[in-house]
């Protein structure tokens, strides 16, 4: 799997003046009051220094709460990439239809990364890792001020995407979440690493695949709004690359212990 790449000047523009011809959407990721939000949008206009996005299906709450000079993250899937960058909101200005909502004026960004979206493949955590995740309450996307019966929970980690994460908590803690509850995340890929921090949106409960608990379902918001996200999100990949080549190495020590070679095994692979 690849790492993220960094496109020239002359790339970043090729890809916006595609989107916006192709009529793609967005999403937008910003801090409000301490909180993230997210909010879709379509790409209308790209002029020599600017973006022009309109709000999808009406008035948006969160962006409405958006203002000039607003630093934002901006995430966009064309194709088999993803592309994320940072800017900020120069404007606004009224949409000629009145039904998608308003414009926002963003100013061109200086940096864009590609990554692939294989990157977003859920990758289960290694049979041989017991990984833990501690995360806590930070609030509803609807603006609802019901309170959880506890606000710090712990969970064990299922699997890993750049997008997100699976976590398997008791199924007694199942009235504590909702869809589109905001949770800050803390985990430490390998017991040798740093803890990454971040903050995600839930996005499914279930029960859990042949246990006895329930599977949160996790996606990370605001990775892509600042440089230090980036480098979280970077920590990440690395993450499911490392993940994916020890659940390699294992189904291809499997293989070979029932009866292949390992010529064999490292050929299936390629």
């Amino acid at each position: 799997m690849n790492e993220p790449e960094i496109l020239k000047p002359e790339e970043l523009r090729d890809v916006l003046a595609r989107a916006v011809k192709e009529k793609l959407t967005a999403v937008i990721s910003h801090l409000t009051r301490g909180k993230w939000h997210t909010t879709e949008v379509s790409l209308c206009t790209l002029t020599t220094h600017t973006l022009h996005v309109e709000t999808v299906g009406g008035e948006n709450a969160s962006a409405v709460n958006l203002e000039i000079n607003q630093p934002v993250g901006i995430c966009i899937q064309q194709d088999f990439n993803r592309y994320i960058f940072e800017t900020v909101v120069a404007g606004f200005e009224v949409s000629v239809n009145q039904a998608r909502g308003r414009r926002i004026v963003l100013d061109l960004p200086n940096r864009m990364d590609r990554m692939q979206r294989r990157a977003y493949s859920r990758i289960p955590v290694p049979e041989s890792l017991n990984v833990r995740v501690l995360f806590w309450h930070r609030g509803y996307t609807d603006e609802s001020r019901q309170v959880p019966l506890e606000n710090y929970w712990q969970g064990r980690l299922l699997n890993i995407s750049a997008g997100g994460i699976q976590i398997a908590v008791d199924r007694e803690q199942g009235p504590n979440f909702k869809i589109g509850q905001l949770v800050g995340l803390q985990f430490t890929p390998m017991s040798y690493q740093k803890p990454i921090h971040v903050e995600g949106q839930v996005r499914h409960i279930a029960q859990e695949a042949g246990g006895q608990g329930l599977c949160v379902g996790v996606e990370f918001i605001g990775l892509e709004a600042s440089g230090q996200g980036r480098q979280k999100l970077r920590r990440i990949i690395k993450t499911v690359n490392d993940y994916e080549k020890k659940n390699r190495r294992r189904h291809k020590k499997t293989a070979v212990a029932v009866g292949g070679t390992e010529t064999e095994q490292a050929d299936s692979w390629t």
